[in-house]
């Protein structure tokens, strides 16, 4: 019997399948094979097979882990701000070649903490709060990782570390009983120095809080640069450093929005 022939019950009779059905089941399959080939090629084009989160791995040469869509969303407008080949320059230490694959890691959890952790070898950890706002943690991160490219600098002619210069006159970072006295609020804005006492407490902390006002549109912050003259004074020396230290930032960068024509 050939494959093509069935069997009608009960009859003797061998019959074979219409050639119109054959033929449409033919025409389905062609139609769905191109369908699937057509299909895999877009992907390999676009890369729509790829998560979100490994588009972004891939676009800016990070790593991110415990971030949903929405932070993911966040995270990727926040890089397409800075500069390109920044993020690169950011993690890549001039003076250490022998570690060519740093890498900067953001780790999104729900501990209420906000730091950097700096390994010189394997890169810069991020680590976000997802109950805070994410484009301030970004930036505040990004500081940080500036401040320790610049500090493992052989020849870093103390360019991060003058942040002191801007304080008051015999000013500590250390210290505990006098700094309230510098804090920014309404009824202290001539002479506020530091927006919120942590920032009074440590360099790192003032520089990175700073220019987390640079990157980001709240209008708290936006505020304070206009009203409060010696923190936009140390925003300036921020700005010029970074200028300075990383070949791939000049005037165009997104922080220098807030100084244009108003130097």
């Amino acid at each position: 019997m050939k494959p093509w022939m069935r069997l009608h019950i009960g009859t003797d009779t061998l019959q074979k399948p219409s050639d119109v059905y054959k033929g449409d089941g033919r025409m389905k399959i062609k139609k769905m094979i191109q369908f699937i080939l057509f299909t895999a090629v877009i992907f390999s084009l676009t890369g729509c097979g790829k998560s979100y989160e490994k588009k972004i791995e891939e676009k800016y040469g990070i790593e991110i882990e415990g971030a949903d869509n929405d932070t993911l969303k966040i995270i990727d407008e926040y890089f397409s701000k800075l500069p390109d080949g920044f993020v690169k320059e950011l993690k890549t230490y001039q003076d250490y070649e022998e570690y060519p694959d740093r890498k900067i890691y953001i780790y999104v959890s729900g501990d209420g903490i906000t730091d950097v952790k700096n390994d010189l070898s394997l890169g810069d950890y991020w680590i976000l709060d997802k109950n805070r706002e994410i484009d301030g943690q970004l930036a505040y991160c990004t500081m940080e990782s500036a401040y320790y490219n610049i500090k493992y600098r052989k020849n870093h002619m103390e360019a991060m570390f003058s942040m002191p210069l801007f304080n008051p006159e015999g000013y500590d970072y250390s210290d505990t009983t006098e700094y309230f006295k510098y804090l920014y609020n309404e009824d202290n804005q001539e002479e506020a120095y530091f927006i919120g006492d942590e920032p009074a407490l440590d360099d790192i902390d003032d520089e990175a809080r700073i220019f987390s006002l640079l990157m980001t549109e709240d209008e708290k912050g936006i505020e304070i640069l206009d009203k409060a003259p010696k923190i936009r004074q140390k925003a300036l020396y921020i700005r010029d450093v970074i200028q300075f230290s990383f070949d791939t930032v000049d005037t165009t960068a997104y922080w220098n929005r807030h100084f244009a024509g108003k130097e």
